[in-house]
């Protein structure tokens, strides 16, 4: 089912496949055919795909690293406002990996991973802010401010699971027995 729904173009399925390929889970690991299946999700908008794609780039899983490609998946990634991929992006601005050397981008997605509760990068974002001049320090803080993440689209991003397929909450069933009988 995942599979047909990801030849439809359903994107949450084309992230699960992808994410299937990357762990071998159910199916023979391959970081070839998951970057195939998260890159279909990631350019419909979906940020976990984003995210796991910048990753495999930034591995150089299926070939060389790439980081210029790992940064531009998690900076689009981290604009939505997934923390991992901000911690990432302040590695990569710090090191200028992908992106060119930014101590005031660095503090920023530090900061911003910081504030959504990853105390590595509250720690990051203090050692870059040691590093920095009084007024990069300045404006690196009202960047971070400032910043707001982009809506991200649901429809791209969750399943919505229709009421008529969950169970209601009074009745379970277990394999070999029918379902509990209401009680009147």
């Amino acid at each position: 089912f995942y599979t047909q729904a990801a030849d439809a173009g359903f994107a949450p399925a084309q992230f699960r496949i992808g994410s299937f390929y990357e762990k071998g889970l159910g199916v023979e690991r391959d970081a070839g055919k998951a970057k195939i299946w998260y890159q279909m999700a990631a350019v419909q908008g979906n940020s976990s795909a984003m995210h796991n794609l910048a990753v495999l780039f930034a591995m150089g899983a299926s070939g060389p690293v790439d980081n210029d490609s790992a940064a531009a998946w998690f900076t689009k990634a981290a604009e939505f406002g997934v923390k991992d991929s901000q911690y990432n992006l302040g590695i990569l601005a710090a090191k200028g990996l992908g992106v060119k050397q930014n101590l005031e981008e660095s503090y920023k997605w530090f900061a911003l991973a910081a504030k959504s509760g990853d105390k590595d990068a509250a720690s990051k974002r203090d050692e870059i802010a040691n590093a920095m001049r009084p007024e990069q320090l300045a404006k690196a803080r009202a960047a971070a401010d400032l910043w707001k993440a982009k809506a991200a689209e649901p429809a791209v991003n969750a399943v919505e699971i229709p009421d008529s397929w969950k169970e209601s909450p009074g009745q379970t069933a277990s394999v070999g027995e029918p379902p509990k009988k209401k009680k009147k």
